[in-house]
């Protein structure tokens, strides 16, 4: 396109304005040769770098950018950009070389957070594993649960001994020697409070602890039993029995609880202050005071308030 230009250029021309419009032709035509080639290398380096533009190192191409890069730069010989199939697989083979070492540097420090786990588990004296009944009651006295529990089960423990010791009791029947209140295998309940503003009185139903007198009767093994009975007389009273009859300060008593009337002669006494005159219901088959005398007061454990087994005759005590 040049030539032809410029041979249209030369028949036209005459004279010297010929020649300058020659030359000026001859010019421009240099011109559009240099144009094209720049054209032809940009369009050329353009699929290049626009293959992997972050492997190129390219970024987007806004016109500041453009402005503010150098023509050297722009026009970067095609075999200087790194997108080769080989340049591809060395960066993707460095990406997946950079996962299996973070993949291990975690697998890394799981174990040890595991090994720091296990570490925990030792005992700290010995640094072995807790191993046994006596290892693990001491592992479980040392946890925050353990403390806890052992401070309930403690609290509740000491709650039970103590409702047992001061306030209330259970107690077994052994014998018939309170027939027909009580019989054998009868349980009931003992109450240890209302001594403390209530006086002892006649009639009620009382558990105490064998004087010595007691012993005198019975084999060593049962000097030391408890025993069940029934008041008959306080401090004070003078108490008689005969022809079956019971007679207190001369007056009959009466008794719908004993199981018969007594075939024995008793009396008349007087009972001395702290003591009390205690009577079995069966009255003919009763190791009582009639036997080994007075019972002090100290002795008496409780009352006999609730008879609760079994339940078929569970009632309050008949005082």
């Amino acid at each position: 396109a040049a030539t032809a230009t410029e041979m249209v250029l030369r028949r036209a021309g005459q004279g010297r304005g010929g020649v300058r419009m020659e030359r000026e032709t001859s010019h421009m035509g240099r011109m559009n040769s240099a144009m094209m080639v720049l054209a032809v290398s940009l369009l050329v380096s353009l699929p290049c770098c626009s293959a992997l533009p972050s492997a190129c190192g390219f970024v987007s191409s806004t016109s500041s950018f453009l402005r503010g890069r150098s023509n050297a730069q722009m026009l970067r010989p095609h075999s200087l950009c790194p997108s080769s199939p080989a340049n591809i697989l060395s960066s993707l083979r460095m990406s997946d070389d950079d996962k299996a070492e973070k993949v291990e540097s975690a697998l890394q420090k799981l174990a040890k957070a595991d090994k720091v786990t296990e570490g925990e588990k030792k005992d700290p004296e010995d640094g072995k594993e807790p191993s046994g009944f006596v290892d693990d009651v001491v592992a479980w006295m040392n946890s925050d649960v353990g403390r806890e529990e052992a401070f309930q089960w403690t609290l509740t423990f000491a709650i039970a001994i103590s409702f047992r010791l001061f306030v209330m009791e259970p107690r077994f029947i052994p014998s018939l020697s309170m027939y027909p209140t009580f019989e054998v295998g009868d349980q009931l309940a003992v109450e240890k409070v209302t001594k403390y503003w209530r006086d002892y009185q006649r009639t009620d139903v009382v558990v105490f602890r064998a004087p010595p007198a007691f012993a005198e009767y019975v084999d060593s093994k049962k000097a030391n039993e408890d025993l069940i009975k029934r008041i008959v007389a306080v401090e004070g009273d003078t108490v008689q029995v005969s022809k079956g009859k019971v007679y207190i300060n001369g007056q009959q008593s009466t008794e719908p609880f004993i199981n018969g009337p007594p075939n024995y002669e008793f009396g008349p006494v007087t009972v001395p202050p702290g003591m009390v005159l205690v009577l079995g219901d069966n009255r003919n088959a009763s190791l009582d005071s009639h036997i080994w005398g007075f019972l002090p007061k100290e002795n008496i454990i409780g009352r006999a308030v609730l008879k609760y087994w079994p339940l078929t005759r569970a009632s309050l005590v008949q005082h």
